[in-house]
């Protein structure tokens, strides 16, 4: 009767110890174009005097009108220049939706953490694609600027893995491993006295079992979990990390940047105009430093 006490005491033990703290959240997304955040096309300045085209003179037709929105216009006669124009309607169609969460509560609830107390702020950026023009997009190609005008880019997945695995978040996920101690411990007790008490000593059999066990339990426990919340921690961050891809006519896509922690004031997003092979660098700008 008194084995099954001891071995009920150690199921027990083994259940109270087997806990994971992090929580890994669904992202909804929306239309880029619903976000607060939006992101701007810089294109190359026009020419601050646009050139004329003389009228033509008397009996000879007059110069096409201009073309209508959307269409790319016939080359200018000979000898004439060409209006100003964005280069091939570069990032027409493109919106792209930001959402900074450099706010706890906000953080807590895509990550179940707030991993700005790990030094790492994540930034949702959401692309969509509402043109005929196919775009490319790269997670190297997103940087934050700060107020010395240094561009940072974002972490890889390992990187922000690290970061979070090392930092005070990542010691409050790794509290498994005092439950480890705990396994290790209690586990130890009720066999050593399961044993002891089949040598006739269930105390000492007891002491012995439960000093074992707390050594043993507690050095398993810390090394396991810390890989545990490494590997979990990695998976999230590379499920939800946006992807090198192409956003096809009529596609949304979507993904995390993970910035270093620091003082910002703007994002800049280089994409590539598949379609009209031009590069074209979208800025997005929140109110105040993130």
């Amino acid at each position: 009767m008194k084995n099954k006490v001891y071995i009920y005491t150690l199921s027990a033990a083994f259940f109270i110890g087997g806990c994971a703290t992090y929580e890994s959240k669904p992202v909804p997304i929306r239309p880029a174009s619903s976000y607060t955040l939006q992101a701007r096309p810089q294109y190359v300045a026009a020419p601050a005097q646009p050139q004329a085209i003389p009228a033509a003179p008397a009996g000879q037709p007059l110069p096409p009108s201009p073309p209508v929105e959307g269409q790319v216009p016939p080359p200018p006669p000979p000898g004439q220049a060409a209006p100003y124009q964005p280069p091939q309607y570069a990032g027409v169609g493109l919106s792209i939706g930001a959402d900074v969460l450099s706010d706890p509560d906000r953080c807590k609830q895509y990550f179940g953490v707030d991993l700005n107390r790990a030094g790492v702020l994540p930034v949702l950026l959401v692309y969509t694609n509402g043109g005929n023009h196919v775009y490319t997009i790269q997670r190297g190609q997103v940087f934050a600027v700060d107020y010395d005008n240094n561009m940072w880019q974002a972490l890889t997945a390992e990187q922000a893995t690290d970061r979070i695995a090392g930092s005070e978040v990542g010691q409050d996920l790794m509290r498994g491993a005092g439950k480890g101690a705990l396994i290790g411990g209690a586990g130890g007790a009720a066999l050593g006295a399961a044993l002891g008490a089949a040598l006739g000593d269930a105390g000492k059999g007891a002491m012995i079992g439960a000093a074992a066990g707390g050594i043993g339990g507690g050095a398993y426990g810390a090394v396991h979990e810390k890989s545990k919340v490494e590997k979990v921690v990695n998976r999230d961050v590379m499920s939800k990390a946006l992807q090198d891809q192409q956003v096809a006519p009529g596609y949304t896509v979507s993904g995390f940047i993970f910035l270093p922690k620091g003082n910002y004031h703007r994002i800049e997003i280089n994409v590539f105009d598949t379609t009209g092979q031009q590069s074209v660098k979208y800025t997005v700008t929140p109110q105040g430093s993130f």
